[in-house]
């Protein structure tokens, strides 16, 4: 063991190990044991292949494992290194991609070069990485033992909605089938019409169908997944250490807030089925669609790498160039085939036969970019999209989404009121428009549209999200459900601004 840990390049193998171990402690809790393994797994493999490209060169396998364990490494720590710049550089020219790409590459051919050329057996360098990647990985296994064994007592969560709130099953309400149509950044019609003098005809579509609107609606929190674990939870979220430094691990804390939802909670004891053609996962419900290769958790850990930086910062550009167009022009549709897809869904649900009656949550990226239409219908180029990534929309671009949005709308509102009648339909954004270069804190960023359809009655629904459930929930099932204060809380990431 000891003439191994001296001679044989384990590093080569020790190095991805650590890196997914070390992400899974970072991000405990939030990584399945599962989805860690498959992405080990890949840099496993990945490595064993590069290296092998590297023995072709080298003829030794200790300098093929050095050369490209010392790639992984930088392809690893990337993300951490950017960081480290953007935060203690205050020339930014030095952490723009065409210095930090072309040093990497001077790096690694001097390294290449270096290794090539040593006459060294390099005994003395592969014993001290090997030992220094076991101790590193001990240390982090243990501390997850530790986490396991026992967890941290503060979580993020809500404030407690079922301790103070019992609920009580309505045995005589009738219970009707309920569409939840979450828009995602489609801006209330008043803020439309202050900003840009967009007449949204939306409005007497859905006035004219029974719906009522509330014009000063707002969101509780200007980022998705915040904003709809508050909806679902019909409360404000605690435990968030620094809203001016949002982190992947907050997002994270939110998809499980949004898994185990009290409104769910609440329609499973009132009797009803839940239906989810959203791309969160609920609780029994998971989402029908993949967001990529790779687990979806495991972009907690995948985000710091290379590839995914440069994909996230420049990959608008790249993509424009051979062979980079290969790989990425189908993953930019991706919510473009969502949305028809739930669409097509929810339309069938509303035909379908049932015994209980049904929760339908759809979630839909439209009118939020990308800008997949323009107002007539007509796909707009990727090349195109891919630009818009990158810098603030111009704002008729995004009206001209919110249009063919609208005609979307009215199709489907029309579909589900002739199939179904009976139902209730919620419209609803969960944010307004935040890509136009408006300043950091604009309140534009939280006027979201927001309109509720009761059949035989009349409902005003509330200014804020938080509230949405409430008011619903006490009109359909003789609730006493009191409301809260409305209230706004800004929120900005931790990591350098991105599209």
């Amino acid at each position: 063991m000891i003439k191994a840990i001296q001679k044989q390049p384990l590093f080569l193998l020790l190095l991805p190990v650590f890196f997914v171990v070390h992400g899974m402690l970072e991000n405990f809790g939030f990584i399945p044991f599962p989805d860690a393994a498959a992405l080990c797994l890949i840099y496993l493999v990945a490595a064993i292949l590069l290296a092998a490209i590297f023995y072709l060169f080298f003829r030794s396998v200790t300098k093929a494992a050095l050369m490209t364990s010392l790639c992984m490494g930088i392809f690893f720590a990337f993300g951490t290194l950017q960081d480290f710049l953007h935060q203690h550089i205050t020339n930014r020219s030095f952490t723009r991609y065409s210095i930090l790409l072309p040093a990497i590459l001077l790096l690694l051919i001097i390294a290449f070069w270096r290794i090539r050329k040593t006459k060294n057996a390099l005994h003395r360098l592969t014993g001290f990485l090997n030992l220094l990647l076991i101790i590193y990985l001990l240390v982090d296994i243990g501390w997850i033992v530790v986490k396991t064994i026992s967890p941290d007592k503060e979580k993020f969560s809500v404030y407690a909605f079922e301790e103070k709130n019992q609920y009580k099953p309505c045995d005589t309400c009738s219970k009707p089938d309920i569409y939840f149509l979450l828009f995602d950044e489609y801006a209330s019609s008043a803020s439309l019409w202050e900003r840009y003098q967009y007449n949204n005809d939306l409005d007497q579509f859905l006035t004219a169908k029974g719906f009522t609107i509330q014009p000063q609606s707002r969101s509780n929190y200007n980022f998705t997944p915040f904003s709809m674990a508050s909806i679902l939870n019909m409360a404000y979220l605690k435990g968030i250490q620094d809203p001016s430094a949002i982190s992947a691990e907050d997002y994270a804390r939110c998809n499980e807030l949004i898994r185990h939802n009290q409104v769910i909670k609440f329609l499973d004891i009132q009797g009803y089925d839940i239906v989810n053609y959203s791309i969160f996962d609920l609780a029994g419900h998971p989402s029908q669609v993949s967001q990529s290769f790779l687990p979806l958790k495991t972009k907690l850990i995948t985000d710091r790498t290379l590839f995914a930086r440069i994909n996230r910062d420049i990959g608008w550009l790249l993509s424009q160039y051979f062979p980079f167009s290969l790989f990425t022009h189908f993953n930019i549709l991706t919510d473009r085939n969502n949305n028809n897809l739930f669409i097509d869904l929810t339309g069938r649900a509303a035909a379908s036969k049932r015994k209980r009656p049904a929760f339908i949550y759809t979630h839909l990226y439209m009118p939020h970019p990308l800008f997949y239409y323009d107002k007539d219908g007509r796909e707009r180029n990727t090349d195109t999209l891919y630009r818009e990534l990158a810098a603030p929309v111009a704002y008729h671009t995004y009206l001209d989404y919110v249009t063919y949005t609208n005609t979307r709308i009215k199709e489907l509102v029309t579909t589900l009121q002739r199939a179904n009648p009976a139902a209730v339909i919620m419209i609803m954004g969960d944010h307004g428009f935040r890509k136009d270069g408006l300043q950091l804190t604009s309140p534009y960023f939280f006027t979201n549209f927001n309109a509720v359809y009761l059949p035989g009655k009349t409902i005003v629904p509330p200014t804020s999200g938080v509230n949405q459930f409430r008011v619903v929930f006490n009109e359909l099932f003789h609730q006493s459900i009191p409301l809260l204060k409305d209230s706004c809380i800004f929120l900005q990431d931790k990591q350098p601004s991105h599209p």
